[in-house]
């Protein structure tokens, strides 16, 4: 998979212009170049003329916008670096190769995303998405994918020519016939490959092996090998660093924070890749804003925190949620970095792949609906209704909000564990297989109550005049109910003496009241629909 260079486009993923959507002829175009020549550009530059090799003058007359930008070896690692850590959400063997190529062995996971081709889109995608161009070619082995990749990149990347190959007897005639210059020895003995008529592969490869061995040494020998999948291939895999933390750095600044999603989105692809591979799931993470001093009052540094009920590692969902967070800020000063800070990492319990979903399941998705509605308006506006331990009506239910209950179910739960732990091995086991299992339909055993409730229980009791010896809402009402007693409430501060009916009224209209204990005052607690 090469790619164009890293320097280049991490300056292109940031620009200003493609940030903020500006005008296309208004944008700035890039190149490398030395002291006197252009070594790549990218592609505003090219269409407007500018090819490797030109002469900085010249392409500066082509191109009046253009940037020149010299080499930087240290920056072309790291971007390389960043884009391997993000690919490790779909292979954890990945292995940086020479000529700007990310090596992927993903012959055991073309199950798990949909083939060869879905995977593939995939990873262009993520690519993509991290500022890069690639392009992409497969084979069984890790050098005929390397040289086949090289000639897509040289042909362009709508050429004719086969570059996804599955099978050794394809890529045997595949490499015959690719030219002998994308050999990665070619460049040291070019004179010599010339001077005895080797256009292709196949011509040096039908040699004498021994004129072969006299001439390019056994490397070229063991290379065909390798290429061929006639000899293994040993490689270093790239490793993750045991702790995440990625930054970037802005070109130019930026001034909304909704623009800042675009870079933003380099760093999450990162965050997941290293969470695939470290087998874990986040439920929170911090996005660090770097600020231009423009004002004496602005703070240098600013966050973002970001968090959410279920663990979770999908890239998707976590910008979904950065978007809404963004939309919803307003910076303090133009930002020209970013980092994201992810510690609180937990193990990752993937879902099941059942054929009747589990309640679990359904608590995911329900989690992640109401995420989204609280990322869009506001967690404390989510909330979430709960049956209390009272007898009072107005303190028998409460509304709290969506992440508090959760947070509080689960300490709960986390309170619970230790004491079960304590038991006996065996003792516990015992105890354990003879409980019974509880279920979701399973109802509890308390006795319904003797008299209906109402489904509309007024904010607050209103207070009701009298007839003669009948309470009236606009008609006087008829009890029709015996005496329902709730006495509850002396603990708090807040006790109450109540006896509870069902009236109606002579239109049929139904009602439910109560009269207090002390003093006989009648109030309108609730209404039947």
């Amino acid at each position: 998979m090469p790619l164009m260079s890293p320097a280049l486009e991490s300056l292109r993923a940031s620009r200003p212009d493609e940030a903020t959507g500006q005008d296309a002829q208004s944008a700035r175009c890039y190149a490398l170049a030395d002291h006197a020549r252009i070594l790549m550009v990218d592609l505003d530059a090219f269409r407007l003329g500018v090819q490797p090799g030109s002469t900085r003058a010249h392409a500066l007359a082509l191109a009046p916008g253009l940037v020149l930008l010299e080499p930087d070896p240290a920056r072309e690692t790291r971007a390389f670096e960043a884009l391997a850590l993000a690919l490790l959400v779909y292979t954890p063997k990945v292995s940086l190769a020479q000529s700007h190529t990310l090596l992927l062995e993903v012959g055991s996971g073309l199950r798990l995303f949909g083939g060869v081709r879905a995977l593939l889109a995939k990873v262009a995608a993520t690519v993509a998405s991290c500022g890069h161009a690639a392009r992409i070619a497969c084979a069984p082995t890790a050098w005929g994918a390397w040289v086949l990749a090289q000639a897509r990149a040289s042909a362009g990347a709508h050429a004719a020519r086969r570059f996804r190959v599955l099978k050794d007897a394809t890529l045997v005639r595949a490499l015959d016939a690719l030219p002998v210059a994308l050999a990665p020895f070619a460049a040291q003995h070019a004179q010599a490959l010339t001077q005895i008529g080797c256009a292709t592969l196949g011509d040096l490869r039908r040699l004498p092996r021994d004129g072969i061995v006299r001439r390019f040494g056994d490397g070229v020998l063991a290379w065909f090998a390798q290429a061929r999948g006639e000899a293994p291939d040993p490689r270093a895999w790239f490793a993750a660093p045991p702790s995440f933390h990625a930054s970037l750095e802005l070109q130019a600044r930026v001034e909304s924070a909704e623009a800042l999603l675009f870079a933003a989105r380099r760093l999450v692809m990162q965050l997941a890749g290293w969470l695939a591979v470290q087998h874990g799931a986040l439920s929170s993470f911090e996005l660090r804003l770097e600020h231009e001093l423009a004002s004496r009052h602005a703070p240098r540094t600013s966050s973002l925190a970001l968090s959410w009920a279920a663990p979770s590692r999908d890239a998707e969902h976590l910008l979904w949620l950065l978007r809404e967070k963004l939309n919803q800020t307003v910076l303090a000063a133009p930002v020209i970095g970013l980092a994201l800070v992810a510690d609180q990492v937990s193990a990752y319990a993937p879902p099941t792949d059942t054929l009747f979903p589990s309640p679990e399941a359904s608590d995911a998705s329900l989690s992640q609906l109401f995420e989204r509605i609280g990322a869009r308006i506001g967690e404390q506006n989510v909330l979430q209704l709960f049956v209390e331990d009272d007898h009072r009506p107005e303190q028998a239910m409460s509304a709290r909000t969506w992440r508090t209950s959760r947070g509080a179910a689960a300490r709960r739960t986390a309170a619970r564990k230790p004491r079960d732990s304590r038991k006996a091995g065996g003792q516990a086991d015992a105890q354990q297989e003879a409980a019974p299992v509880q279920t979701a339909f399973d109802l509890p055993e308390v006795p319904l109550p003797s008299q209906p409730r109402p489904a509309w229980l007024l904010e607050k009791p209103l207070k009701l005049a009298m007839r003669g010896d009948r309470p009236v809402y606009r008609r006087p009402l008829k009890t029709l109910t015996r005496t329902e007693r709730i006495e509850s409430g002396w603990w708090d501060g807040e006790g109450v003496g109540r006896d509870y009916y069902v009236a109606a009224d002579d239109q049929g209209r139904m009602f439910w009241l109560y009269r207090e204990r002390i003093g006989g005052q009648w109030y309108l607690q609730g209404l039947f629909g």
